[in-house]
């Protein structure tokens, strides 16, 4: 019995041993799933402002944008309810995905490059550097988005549903994202099973993964975003002799929220207009530069990074106790 709880190690083409498949991949995606349930259910509403604001017809600020849906929606419908069942569900899916299969990535890219490099030191494969954090970030980011991309479009096809009209109500002219008038801007927000089926009658299973390469997109650069100020914020900290704890935990989540916000936002905003608008990419990336300019990509960046900071920062450390909770470290 005692061989059922060893860790079974594969080898790459050059015969090193780079993976590592043991229980403990279990216990890294339980922490991380259910870190982002937390996480998610607790910052619903930020989410749905964003996407709100970023699909409304006026463009008035984020903040006085917020008020108005305070006053004329109030916050459970108007903020938190939309798309809750659906964020919630991905994201959960996701981060078991990305985190629970970070490391191992991130090693064997570390292994093979040592393997491949003869001027690496000994010890070369333990070195952590800035690429394989970079490189494990994308790959583990596009996987889980992409697995996951019917839960992150309908979460953005409700919440753009509720934001089409503005923060003032009217609705009777204007047509939603999957192409039938609303009358009314507090449109029904059914099951996620019950949206995915009929999603599934009309366009088949193919139609679930409608804007999944720009969300797939902004997942890689999200996640090798967080990864870069998250992993290696802690990694390049310890280096230099500070002590993994509480505050390094503060540090990293803050910089994982900066790079994460400031790596995705084009493909952010790019992903909401293609979902909600029914152009092509080219289409949608020509109407932003038209518009902004460059600078036009990043538009709703400030919202992004605040909203993701009380986000990163709850997701962490929930993630780093559950890890403790089950014996991780």
């Amino acid at each position: 019995m005692a061989a059922l709880h060893q860790p079974i190690e594969f080898y790459n083409s050059i015969g090193s041993p780079s993976v590592y498949l043991d229980k403990t991949h279990v216990s890294k995606c339980i922490s991380a799933g259910a870190a982002a349930c937390v996480s998610c259910s607790l910052f619903n509403p930020l989410d749905c402002l964003r996407v709100r604001w970023q699909v409304a017809p006026a463009k008035e600020g984020f903040l006085r944008y917020g008020e108005a849906i305070i006053r004329n929606e109030g916050v459970l419908e108007g903020l938190w309810r939309p798309g809750l069942g659906a964020n919630v569900t991905g994201m959960c899916l996701s981060a078991a995905i990305r985190f629970g299969s970070y490391e191992t990535v991130r090693d064997y890219l570390m292994a093979a490059s040592a393997s491949e490099n003869s001027s690496f030191s000994k010890n070369a494969r333990d070195d952590k550097q800035w690429s394989h954090i970079l490189g494990s970030g994308l790959i583990c980011g596009a996987t889980g988005y992409w697995l996951t991309a019917p839960f992150h479009s309908l979460k953005t096809r409700q919440q753009a549903n509720m934001g089409l009209t503005g923060s003032s109500g009217a609705a009777s002219s204007l047509r939603s994202v999957d192409g039938a008038y609303i009358a009314n801007r507090r449109t029904a927000v059914t099951g996620v099973i019950s949206e995915l089926q009929i999603t599934m009658r009309k366009n088949g299973v193919f139609g679930l993964w409608k804007g999944a390469m720009p969300l797939t997109a902004r997942g890689a650069l999200f996640t090798a975003g967080q990864m870069i100020g998250y992993d290696g914020l802690k990694t390049c900290s310890k280096s230099y002799g500070v002590r993994d704890g509480p505050y390094l935990h503060l540090a990293a989540s803050i910089a994982a929220s900066f790079c994460a916000s400031a790596m995705s936002a084009p493909a952010d905003l790019m992903t909401a207009r293609f979902i909600t608008s029914g152009m092509t990419l080219s289409q949608c990336a020509r109407e932003i530069y038209h518009v902004g300019g460059v600078v036009g990509f990043w538009r709703g960046w400030t919202l992004s990074f605040v909203r993701l900071t009380p986000v990163m920062l709850t997701f962490s450390t929930c993630y780093e106790q559950f890890r403790l909770q089950l014996g991780l470290g």
